[in-house]
């Protein structure tokens, strides 16, 4: 059967014999996508830079800021769902792009406010990092809704929770953290 994206490079798969890749999403970074121009790079490019020191300190240092961290969150990315459309000839479907989902939450519902207000008006580059210190990039604009959650029982917490969304095929980029940029 023929690849219907006509691409048929594949990188060989690779063992890996022990470990694990910690999860759980500890903290995430947002860029405006006005403040980098990712369109002709390939993804081992945007890798390289997600990697660099100072490609985040650029962002972060700018005036006005092109990048922002929330650092001490929780939260998960379950990974895509595939969306289809009817196929031709004898295949009776045909995936056609995925929608993606990823949920994160943070404290500090008083002293947030107005960074969560900020998120919910633009649409946003994504780096969510795991507690193993990898970086998961989208480099699709991401929707981000943030709402308050204000459990009705007294010994619970209130935060702050964030519903990111975007429509790709591709998976996310996985990147190594650059030392001390989501440092809490």
């Amino acid at each position: 059967m023929a690849d219907i994206f006509c691409s048929q490079d594949q990188d060989e798969y690779t063992q890996v014999d022990c470990g694990i890749d910690q999860a759980g999403i500890v903290a995430t970074g947002y860029v405006d996508p006005s403040s980098v121009n990712f369109s002709n790079l390939t993804r081992a490019q945007i890798k390289e830079q997600l990697e660099s020191v100072s490609f985040w300190n650029n962002l972060l240092n700018a005036s006005p800021a092109g990048a922002f961290i929330a650092t001490k969150t929780r939260g998960e990315y379950p990974g895509g769902t595939p969306t289809e459309e009817d196929g031709f000839g004898r295949e009776s479907t045909q995936v056609t792009g995925a929608n993606h989902e990823a949920n994160t939450e943070f404290e500090g519902i008083y002293e947030n406010q107005d960074f969560v207000e900020g998120l919910n008006r633009r649409k946003w580059y994504a780096a969510f990092v795991t507690n193993g210190n990898k970086g998961i990039f989208v480099q699709n604009p991401v929707t981000v809704y943030g709402k308050l959650n204000i459990p009705r029982g007294i010994t619970t917490s209130a935060f702050w929770m964030i519903n990111h969304k975007w429509q790709e095929y591709s998976n996310p980029i996985v990147f190594n953290i650059p030392a001390g940029i989501f440092d809490e």
